[in-house]
């Protein structure tokens, strides 16, 4: 049976951005939850996402410094602020100040986990680091855009479209796609697969798949390596590699993904890993049972030495990247 041809304005899941998969990926209903359907009424209206009580709601902090250091790096490429050294840093410092600001009034934020003097200072120091990881990997050319937006068709059912940090061309001709990071732990929770998507969607607007994909971090320039990093010299940019079979693999998985979101297959899938950072953990029926069977498992002897949690686990099979 295929997809009944909709319109974009018909229906607001047309558009399929990693987020989405990757939610699809770990628990279809942490997706619907957190994302909403025009098809389901979940507390607040059709297609609307899940409510949470105000008690429950967790502070975003980490939000609010990615969102003010995204807007450096767009204003820097965006208005060519890279074209006049003497005042790029001043101008970035400038930036951060100001957006921390209106930044504040779009999340919630609880200060007594995070000190906002702290905060500040962290998004000044990532802007200083990310003019040197900038320079030591010459992160310039020809073209450059921050935040470029990618919404090209897969097929006549929907698109695939994603937002990169940032993107551009080298001297040679080279095209790179890259994404910004605040993490304390580099390379430790990053999905490669996103920068891959970012691909796909750039493969499918402009018929050519990019030469590098790559991470860099702000806490961590050239100068300020992680204590962590034993994989060779660290410069500030953890590149990801890509070939062809990638590029079909996901391109597949869109396909499933928007098939499973249009027919409604929004199974609860609890897993340890991915529940942790679901806000709606605390109210998940199938999380609860699970740790409540776990913890019986746990007082029939079961072994104390590994997560009782994870059983149970396991992800969506998709059937991707199987020849035949």
């Amino acid at each position: 049976m295929g997809l009944p041809i909709i319109t974009l304005e018909e229906d607001p899941m047309r558009n399929i951005y990693w987020s989405h998969l990757k939610m699809m990926r770990a628990c279809p209903q942490q997706y619907l939850w957190h994302k909403g359907h025009p098809d389901h009424d979940l507390g607040a209206g059709k297609g609307n996402p899940k409510p949470l009580p105000d008690e429950k709601r967790e502070s975003e902090h980490h939000q609010l410094m990615g969102t003010v250091l995204s807007k450096v790096v767009e204003d820097i490429y965006n208005h060519e602020l890279w074209k006049d050294p003497k005042t790029l840093l001043d101008k970035a410092l400038e930036i951060v100040r100001r957006e921390f600001v209106f930044a504040e009034q779009h999340h919630y934020v609880e200060w007594t986990l995070m000190s906002r003097e702290a905060a500040m200072e962290t998004c000044l120091t990532g802007a200083r680091n990310f003019l040197e990881i900038m320079r030591d990997n010459k992160m310039i050319g020809p073209f450059a855009k921050s935040e470029m937006k990618m919404t090209p068709s897969m097929n006549q059912y929907f698109n695939v479209c994603g937002v990169a940090d940032l993107v551009y061309r080298d001297k040679e001709g080279r095209v790179y796609i890259l994404d910004g990071k605040n993490a304390m732990t580099p390379m430790k929770y990053e999905d490669l697969d996103q920068l891959r998507w970012y691909a796909l969607c750039f493969r499918l607007q402009y018929g050519k798949t990019p030469d590098k994909l790559g991470f860099f971090f702000f806490r961590y320039p050239k100068s300020i390596p992680p204590d962590s990093w034993k994989d060779g010299e660290w410069t500030g940019f953890v590149e990801v590699k890509i070939d062809e079979d990638d590029i079909k693999r996901l391109g597949k998985e869109a396909i499933e993904t928007n098939r499973a979101i249009h027919f409604g297959k929004f199974e609860p899938n609890p897993q340890p890993k991915h529940c942790r950072m679901c806000k709606f953990e605390n109210i998940c029926e199938e999380r609860q049972a699970q740790k409540r069977h776990n913890a019986a498992k746990r007082g029939l002897g079961r072994s104390n030495t590994e997560d009782p949690t994870e059983v149970g686990g396991g992800v969506i099979d998709f059937d991707m990247g199987k020849k035949g």
